[in-house]
């Protein structure tokens, strides 16, 4: 197996192939059974990443297969009105929680995001936060809210930001739980 930069096919299987900054070599299977290849600009080779890639070649198949099966996500948009209450909770939210936690000029906004609830950026202070939050119950919002500027503090979710977030919100697990619809 040999792979370069850009689109290869492998086994009669379309796999794109990335050069980036990155600490591992990764392999995704996108939504639709796309596969994707992150290969590190300064710790692996192409070589490397085809050798990882084989080694991983029967899972990729599996999860290939069992992706392309699942009916592709609805992502409804919010009406405006949804979106202007979301904005208003959230606003509401964030400033509440920044007066709390003794934070100030942290910014925020909404933003059409596909796979997150919200991204904290510390170094510039700022929250961004999932319209798809729309619909969700203030309880499962403020988890978000608290969540992001938990990161201001702490910003991976190592044992700091566990014991950050047990001491700022006890229930936090479970509203986790529910805001991504899993049952206890």
């Amino acid at each position: 197996m040999k792979l370069t930069a850009g689109e290869n096919v492998v086994d009669g299987v379309s796999v794109t192939v990335v050069r980036r900054r990155a600490k591992r070599i990764i392999i995704r299977v996108k939504q639709g059974g796309v596969i994707a290849v992150t290969v590190p600009f300064w710790r692996a080779t192409m070589a490397q990443a085809a050798e990882f890639l084989a080694s991983k070649w029967d899972w990729v198949l599996r999860t290939r297969e069992r992706v392309k099966a699942r009916p592709a996500p609805v992502v409804r948009e919010p009406a405006p009105e949804e979106a202007a209450a979301l904005a208003s909770l959230v606003g509401g939210l964030h400033s509440l929680w920044c007066l709390r936690l003794g934070e100030t000029g942290v910014e925020w906004k909404l933003r059409r995001m596909k796979s997150r609830w919200g991204v904290c950026n510390y170094a510039k202070r700022r929250v961004t936060y999932a319209l798809m939050l729309a619909g969700k119950s203030k309880d499962e919002i403020e988890y978000v809210v608290v969540h992001e500027l938990t990161h201001l503090e702490a910003h991976d979710h190592g044992p700091k930001f566990k014991a950050l977030m047990d001491a700022r919100l006890p229930d936090w697990r479970e509203r986790r739980r529910r805001l991504n619809g899993q049952t206890p």
